[in-house]
């Protein structure tokens, strides 16, 4: 029963102040500006874009595809072989079996690297410093859900408010 009654007064309150909150890109990009030291990078970072491949041969294929840069048949590997873009973290990274891909330039092309789910390639997309900023585009979500969090806050707030105001309840200090 408690859960139940948990559950329902907090749809209730998520009812009352989802449809009334709205962040502009104007409210992001100033909260972005006030903080920016807040996201600053606290480690080296580098964009990758990742292919598993099923062998060597396929492998080799494919990068030296990358290597010439575009083309119908690279375009098929890609839609065969669909790479995944991830950002890593040095600190994360280095004790995996990725974290070799930090001594490349950006621009290179590391691997085949075996492992039991095939061969891998490492295409270098783009590498950040330590305390380097980032940038608007990355930490844009991050900053509309802050933004939410604190104005869904002072919604609830507001709404208990009103609530314990329209209601004939009285809470005794006396009563222990």
């Amino acid at each position: 029963d408690r859960f139940y009654k948990d559950l329902l007064i907090s749809s209730f309150l998520d009812i009352q102040t989802k449809n009334k909150i709205n962040i502009t890109k104007k409210e992001v990009s100033n909260y972005y500006n006030k903080n920016k030291k807040s996201f600053t990078r606290p480690d080296d970072e580098i964009i990758i874009k990742h292919f598993v491949l099923p062998s060597n041969k396929e492998s080799v294929k494919m990068k030296r595809l990358l290597k010439k840069g575009g083309g119908a048949e690279f375009e098929k590997y890609v839609t065969k072989y669909r790479p995944q873009t991830r950002l890593l973290n040095r600190r994360v990274a280095e004790g995996s079996a990725v974290g070799f891909v930090f001594s490349g330039h950006t621009g290179d092309i590391l691997g085949p690297k075996k492992n039991d789910e095939g061969f891998h390639l490492f295409e270098i997309l783009k590498k950040y410093k330590k305390g380097s900023d980032r940038g608007l585009e990355l930490v844009y979500d991050e900053i509309y859900e802050r933004l939410f969090k604190q104005k869904k806050e002072v919604l609830v707030a507001a709404t208990l408010d009103s609530l314990y105001l329209s209601s004939d309840v009285f809470i005794s200090l006396d009563v222990k």
